[in-house]
């Protein structure tokens, strides 16, 4: 007699753990478990995980709990609800929480509770969209049901709105549950996606400043203060960390002046300059620290004091440029204006393109002159310096401002003698702005007779004709943004000869309205027009995915992929793809062999064995099918490959299919073996079993 199923009563062996006080609340869970009392085996292990939050034997004693408590809601409650959060909780610490290896060594178990989640989810009609998910881990997270909801999180990252919230989530999960290493992981993750969240880069510099990594901790606290200087947390966690590096080494003259440093940016001046005082005394040649003391005057408005610190280092050192700046700057604050533009201009002579010198000696000419006034001022004052390039950033600097008048009239006279492209469109870009395209164009047709191979100038010519349709695209960006989205389809459609924006538009207009179908046409349009753009391909592979046309979503994933291979998010779909095709095609070969439609699931899984060719359950149903279509011989094979990718206490049933088959085949030797191997197992004592037993007595002559 032969078994037609597979019953997973436990995923893991636990290993014993030590340290008396995780042992107490480790033995504990585990007497929980063994009493099937799931909660509060889950609370124990969860406690001993506080302990020690890299222990395997915890974090295994908590998936089983997991899962047995989610088998008990599915199976007796039917509460798939519930069953699919304890699923989320048991991927989690599977697949999320602990390293790479442990990862990879639980890929058999992490496919199986998916395969149990994705039930869950299909009996509860779970919209599996990135944005379901997404609300649906903001709901657990406020339910207290972190595990599930960091799972969850990490399932809305197909949507490119949730990346950066996800990870910093699931970063937040991570150090709630002390796992700093992984909390690093996923905030360095969210950082990458935006580098400017100044909030987000605290939380990732604090969790490294509590792994040690004080390197890399440190260069996110100064960036935080590149965007604000006044962060007294960051500041505090600085001073922290270099009174460390101090008492490590007393006498780092260099540690001590970047302490000052810290402590100057935090207001304590005095204390400051005592560490400034005790870093020279222990190297006097340090320039930056008589350059720290300077600052620290001149930021007190002591500019006098500032400048005697000043000139101690111009004495030794009078082409030092910061210096040199410095006290440019302290001579300027004190009124003192013809010295201070002095030391500006030797700034410049000794780094000409020292935007701050240039910026401050011609600022106050700037503030008083007219813009015909300041272009004769500069050409007579620049001391040597390239008078386009100063008269050039002055004109942009008026175009920022929007005074077009005054910037189209200093990038003419900047053009007369210059041969930078760039001028010449921003000059048509300015009398663009003023409407006045024949001007705009004259520009650049002039210079495009001499620069006739520039690109720039070439975009510049198309996109002033295309000033209409510029247009046409604002108001059906309006449309959009207002969520009339069939009048910015009609808009977008004007655009003529279509382009891959006004495409996109429409795709996405669709999109908003619900007609994938529609959605999908348009962006294959824009696709079309846009052949190497891999974020388009994604996008149609993500709808076709949606309407469940999973072929054709994994065929623009790949071609995603393919145009640019650091396309994680594509990645990560196609993954999901695939792994949802396999397992779909796993379900439908098990139905197709359970309605006896024996070749059409011989069909399917010989195809979900060519994208998984170590898949141990599809070697399997081909062996049920093998025996049920009378051919022991290729059922023998299917249940070897089997055990070649899955020999776990799982699997022992698979040695009685193999002998039954051989002794079938009169190979009763190697029958005999195989019944040894099964009647010596863990399997129940059952009738199977008790079969082998006899079986392989019976057989045991032909062992010798």
């Amino acid at each position: 007699m032969k078994k037609t199923f597979i019953t997973l009563l436990s995923i893991f062996t636990l290993s014993l753990p030590a340290c008396a006080d995780f042992k107490e609340h480790y033995d504990l869970a585990q007497q929980y478990l063994s009493n099937y009392q799931y909660s509060s085996a889950i609370t124990e292990f969860k406690n001993a995980l506080k302990i020690n939050y890299l222990d395997n034997s915890a974090r295994i004693g908590l998936v089983n709990s997991y899962l047995a408590r989610g088998t008990y809601f599915a199976n007796t409650e039917k509460d798939f609800n519930k069953a699919a959060d304890d699923y989320r909780s048991a991927l989690f610490y599977l697949s999320m929480y602990p390293n790479a290896n442990s990862v990879k060594n639980s890929s058999h178990a992490i496919m199986q509770v998916e395969g149990n989640l994705e039930k869950c989810i299909e009996l509860t009609k779970f919209d599996t969209t990135p944005k379901s998910r997404f609300e649906k881990a903001k709901q657990l997270r406020a339910n207290g049901e972190f595990a599930a909801a960091a799972y969850e999180f990490n399932q809305s990252l197909g949507d490119r709105t949730y990346i950066k919230e996800s990870f910093k989530q699931i970063g937040d999960i991570m150090k709630l549950f002390g796992n700093d290493q992984k909390s690093a992981e996923y905030y360095r993750k969210a950082v990458a996606v935006a580098p400017n969240d100044i909030p987000l880069r605290l939380s990732y510099a604090k969790v490294l400043d509590n792994l040690g990594s004080e390197t890399l901790a440190v260069e996110e606290y100064n960036y935080i203060l590149t965007k604000s200087t006044d962060n007294k947390e960051v500041l505090y966690a600085l001073e922290r960390i270099y009174k460390k590096k101090l008492d490590a080494n007393p006498n780092d003259a260099d540690t001590i002046g970047n302490l000052g440093a810290i402590l100057q940016k935090q207001g304590k001046f005095e204390d400051a300059l005592a560490y400034y005082q005790k870093a020279e005394s222990l190297d006097p040649t340090n320039v930056n620290t008589r350059l720290n003391v300077g600052t620290l005057y001149q930021q007190k408005g002591d500019y006098k004091t500032a400048i005697v610190a000043y000139d101690s280092i111009l004495i030794l050192y009078p082409d030092n440029v910061q210096a040199n700046l410095y006290k440019a700057q302290s001579l300027a604050a004190l009124g003192e204006t013809k010295a201070a533009q002095t030391f500006f201009k030797k700034v410049l002579s000794i780094e000409p393109d020292n935007e701050i010198a240039q910026n401050e000696l011609f600022d106050s000419a700037r503030k008083t002159m007219t813009t015909a006034q300041f272009v004769d001022y500069v050409k007579k004052n620049a001391n040597g310096n390239n008078v386009s390039d100063m008269l050039y950033n002055y004109a942009l600097d008026l175009h920022k401002q929007n005074k077009l008048e005054d910037a189209i009239s200093v990038y003419s006279e900047i053009i007369k003698n210059s041969d930078n492209p760039e001028i010449f469109v921003n000059l048509a870009i300015a009398q663009g702005q003023l409407k006045n395209y024949d001007a705009a164009l004259t520009t650049l047709s002039n210079a495009k007779s001499k620069f006739p191979n520039n690109s720039q100038i070439d975009d510049a010519i198309k996109n002033i004709k295309n000033e209409t349709i510029a247009a046409t695209f604002d108001k059906a960006a309006e449309y959009f943004n207002n969520k009339d989205y069939q009048n910015a389809i009609n808009e977008y459609s004007k655009v003529n000869p279509p382009t891959s924006d006004s495409m996109l538009g429409i795709a996405s207009a669709y999109q908003n309205l619900g007609n994938n179908g529609k959605a999908i046409e348009y962006y294959q349009k824009a696709f079309e027009l846009k052949p190497n753009d891999s974020d388009i391909a994604y996008y149609i592979g993500v709808l076709y995915a949606d309407e469940e046309n999973f072929g054709a979503a994994e065929e623009f994933l790949k071609k995603s992929i393919a145009l640019n291979k650091n396309n994680q998010k594509a990645s990560d779909y196609l993954n999901s793809i695939v792994q949802q095709n396999n397992a779909n095609n796993l379900n439908e070969a098990i139905a197709l062999y359970d309605s006896e439609k024996y070749d059409e699931s011989l069909k399917l899984l010989n195809k979900l064995l060519v994208s998984d060719p170590m898949n141990a359950y599809a070697y399997y149903y081909k062996g049920m099918i093998f025996d049920a279509k009378n051919n022991p011989t290729e059922a023998v094979n299917s249940f070897k490959n089997v055990l070649k990718y899955n020999n776990s206490e799982d699997m022992n049933i698979v040695n009685y299919l193999i002998a039954s088959d051989l002794d079938t085949l009169g190979k009763y030797k190697e029958a005999y073996t195989y019944y040894k191997k099964y009647s010596s197992s863990n399997a129940p004592d059952d009738e199977y079993k008790k079969y082998a037993t006899a079986r392989s007595e019976e057989l045991k002559q032909y062992a010798q």
